[in-house]
């Protein structure tokens, strides 16, 4: 291998990002892309690790999210990108009729342009690592078209997620044709336990469908699912939780763009019981 590997993941200045952050500095140099830089909480406590960088920047504005990054890569020649984890998203509240075209235009470019923007511009310069790449988009429930997931005031995050969802479809089916040592793969990371959710169920414009199907269900405590099934005994599950979910399913030999669901990841939850592994 007569390259550096980086893993380039987008918002990991917080959450699920970063838990991923630092699950990767383990591996591999990573690159951040947010507005907030990331820390490595590891690297300070003196383990050995790999590099962290940064490109601080808002990712609604595409133009310059590509030039530097264009850049970034230029000053470093020798890298090439082995993992792309889109995990950066906006989630915008209210109802349809009273957004703005402002705050439509914001969620689409940040949950939708970006991601494309940035895999478009790895692909078109020879940046992803011809010996096997992964692009990894991080899905959600809500971008499904089914009426029990479809709630009053998450519409344009939904609409978001729906969209990233078929582009990551027809974007595999390109690499297939164009670039197959690219493979897209989509993981949905479960529900996420965060202050984000909490303070989702206490919007005042909040469908109360939303807030009861998710107030009913308890975080996760370490066991439950020895003897049942996650995708039958639901729980919320905290970030780095789910960044173990991801973290797998991008290290999968067999990775596909079928969806890669956390409650129905038999294999992964198996794995991780027999491994003894705990949540962080």
């Amino acid at each position: 291998m007569g390259y550096k590997q980086l893993t380039l993941i987008t918002g990991g200045s917080r959450g699920i990002g970063r838990c991923l952050v630092q699950s990767f500095l383990a591996h591999t140099d990573v690159l951040n892309v947010s507005r907030t830089p990331a820390r490595d909480d590891e690297g300070s406590a003196g383990h050995k690790r790999y590099q962290l960088h940064h490109l601080s920047i808002d990712l609604a504005n595409t133009a310059r999210v590509e030039s530097l990054l264009t850049t970034w890569l230029k000053d470093h020649p020798d890298h090439r990108v082995t993992t792309l984890i889109h995990n950066a998203a906006v989630s915008p509240l209210g109802w349809l009729h009273e957004l703005s075209d402002a705050e439509v235009e914001q969620a689409f470019r940040v949950n939708v342009y970006a991601p494309l923007a940035i895999t478009a511009s790895l692909q078109r310069i020879g940046r992803f690592a011809m010996d096997g790449a992964r692009v990894v988009y991080v899905t959600s429930s809500l971008a499904r078209p089914v009426p029990e997931l479809s709630f009053a005031c998450l519409g344009l995050y939904s609409m978001t997620k729906a969209a990233l969802n078929r582009m990551a479809l027809i974007q595999s089916r390109e690499f297939e044709l164009t670039a197959p040592h690219i493979t897209v793969i989509r993981a949905h990371p479960g529900i996420v336990d965060t202050d984000l959710q909490r303070d989702l169920r206490r919007h005042p414009q909040m469908d109360p469908a939303f807030k009861m199907k998710t107030a009913r269900l308890p975080p996760y405590r370490e066991g439950e699912w020895h003897d049942v099934s996650p995708r039958d005994h639901m729980r919320t599950v905290s970030p780095e939780f789910s960044a173990e979910f991801i973290e797998w399913v991008t290290g999968l030999d067999n990775g596909t763009s079928n969806e890669y669901d956390f409650y129905q990841a038999e294999e992964f939850h198996a794995a991780r019981g027999s491994t003894g592994n705990q949540q962080h």
